[in-house]
């Protein structure tokens, strides 16, 4: 699993939204992240798989394995269902 080229991480106003780079700009598309969502992007960006996901999560949260493992899972899943990961 990767980001598709073109998507990038921006802090706008204080939010953090994921863009497209590569093509018009669908306001009505845009995903804004929570603090953890950042995070968890931010190890994308890296190459964490799935499961390094769920071990950095309980890392730096302080959550259980179960816990993490629902919300990478979760937070994957919208990933896809966006489009913006392959």
């Amino acid at each position: 699993m990767r980001i598709k080229p073109g998507f990038v991480l921006k802090e706008i106003a204080g939010n953090n939204i994921i863009v497209n780079q590569n093509g018009t700009v669908d306001f009505n598309g845009m995903i804004t992240l929570n603090e953890t969502g950042a995070f968890l992007w931010r190890e994308l960006e890296r190459g964490s798989d799935s499961q390094t996901l769920t071990e950095t999560l309980k890392s730096e949260y302080d959550v259980d394995t179960v816990t993490a493992k629902k919300d990478v899972i979760l937070f994957i899943n919208k990933l896809k269902g966006a489009d913006v990961i392959e």
